[in-house]
């Protein structure tokens, strides 16, 4: 049965019969200037709480020591930052949709800032595993809000570009945080690392109160003529209700994408903090050296992220090619049918599919102790693949949510974060018990099963979103 809500029913997409209302009207007032350097500022925002995640990974064993504690209970910071990077993008998604992007990352950006220095301050277990979850409550702001930004000022078939941009702050992340964060970490101390973090959250604090505009569809409609697409009404407290988010993977559509995304993250994120221990376990390698490694999936992560947003919009652009050619006059050509949400999904399997490759021969690479330069070329793969299918799987949810591309992305978030937590902590029992190999093995037939699962979106996902939900309606 088709979704019934008005919410739901609001969320649009634009058909070219769509653009001819105000079509005088810029869908943004920004130029094209302007529009770079909010992508950019959110991309850079966005690269806070991954990096800020990742930084800590090559100093823990030495926080470990300075703090008197154990193993098990230094894994809390880890796992209470995770934790909490799933369940607060969901208040900062709502609160981003009722006040506006500008105040959300302000706000944010300040309470990361006082959680990096307490941190950098802690003296004890119990101290740094809160200031981490203030830390992780600030940083995560932007994991939803940002997607949001983006499609407030890029029009569909522009916004996978964009978004390729966007994502290279998530992405790079797990990259960037253990090489940058060895270094600090082994020439400056583990807290000198809190006190970089806590320096680039004042800077991102600073640009979003003085430099970076406020971007929301709604406030922006009020001060300045612009198309009248994707603007949502303006909702009350009560509607802002995150549990609400959740649900919408009630639809099936919805629920086969979050899967894929979660075990695409979890298997990423885990490989990411497993890569510190084969460097320097198996290859010797000094804490300073092994996080220089993670460059290679860096590189990925940026070839795969701008490639892949490229892709997509080549791909809706191919499908509105294909409709023109299909029209018999003019007057067809100007009322052409919906391009399908699904049309961007059409290359993911590429990017997915290199991903498997590179984790399962990864694995296997570290159980038999081969070529680190071969482990390098994998993670290479690694950061490609999985950059390339977060642009087809966030493009598609925000073209199915329009009007709510900062919640969906948040409640995308918060379901691959909560898996992310999950698999990390059974990692090390994983990698005790049944070796390097087998558990990357397992990693691997979990994302093959979600990729297999999601063919299903790829080509019946129209069908399926007509019968059960979400309702896109035309605007």
């Amino acid at each position: 049965m088709a979704a019934s809500t008005h919410t739901e029913k609001t969320d649009s997409i634009m058909t070219g019969k769509d653009a001819e209302v105000g079509k005088e009207l810029p869908y943004s007032p920004f130029g094209t200037k302007m529009r770079a350097m909010i992508v950019i500022i959110t991309a850079m925002t966005g690269l806070v709480s991954p990096l800020s995640a990742n930084m800590y990974y090559p100093s823990i064993t030495k926080v470990r020591d300075d703090l008197n504690t154990t193993q098990s209970g230094i894994t809390w910071t880890i796992t209470s930052y995770v934790i909490a990077m799933a369940v607060f993008p969901l208040l900062w998604s709502n609160l981003a949709d009722y006040i506006g992007r500008k105040p959300v990352y302000a706000l944010s950006m300040l309470i990361f800032t006082c959680g990096s220095i307490g941190c950098a301050l802690s003296q004890s277990l119990v101290a740094l595993i809160a200031s981490r979850v203030v830390q992780s409550a600030g940083s995560s702001a932007v994991q939803g809000a940002g997607a949001g930004t983006i499609s407030d000022i890029y029009p569909r078939e522009q916004r996978g570009t964009a978004l390729g941009i966007y994502y290279l702050g998530p992405l790079l992340g797990p990259c960037l945080g253990p090489l940058i964060g060895g270094y600090i970490g082994q020439d400056a101390g583990w807290r000198w690392v809190f006190w970089v973090l806590a320096i680039w959250g004042g800077i991102m604090f600073l640009l979003a109160i003085f430099v970076l505009p406020e971007t929301h569809r709604r406030l922006v409609a009020r001060k300045t003529p612009i198309q009248q697409v994707n603007i949502p009404p303006r909702l009350g407290l009560k509607d802002n209700n995150p549990l609400l988010d959740i649900a919408t993977a009630r639809y099936p559509v919805v629920a086969l994408s979050m899967f894929h995304f979660a075990m695409l993250f979890g298997t990423y994120f885990t490989n990411a903090t497993a890569q510190p221990l084969a460097y320097e376990g198996i290859y010797n390698l000094s804490q300073g050296m092994s996080g220089l490694c993670f460059l290679a999936s860096g590189v990925g992560c940026v070839m795969g992220s701008t490639g892949g947003g490229r892709v997509t919009d080549l791909l809706l652009r191919r499908y509105r090619r294909k409709l023109e050619a299909q029209a018999d006059n003019d007057e067809c050509r100007e009322n052409l049918p919906t391009i399908p949400a699904e049309a961007r999904l059409g290359a993911m399997w590429v990017g997915s599919g290199m991903f498997l490759c590179a984790v399962v021969i990864c694995g296997w690479l570290l159980e038999n102790r081969l070529s680190l330069a071969g482990v390098l070329v994998t993670q290479f793969f690694i950061g490609f693949g999985m950059a390339f299918t977060f642009q087809s799987l966030g493009g598609y949810l925000i073209d199915v949510f329009p009007m709510r591309s900062a919640r969906i992305t948040g409640v995308q978030n918060f379901w691959r974060s909560v898996w992310a937590a999950v698999i990390v902590q059974l990692f090390p029992t994983m990698h005790s018990n049944i070796g390097w190999g087998w558990s990357y093995t397992v990693m691997f037939f979990l994302t093959l099963t979600s990729l297999t699962l999601m063919q299903i979106v790829v080509f019946r996902g129209q069908i399926l979103r007509q019968r059960f939900g979400p309702s896109i309606d035309l605007q």
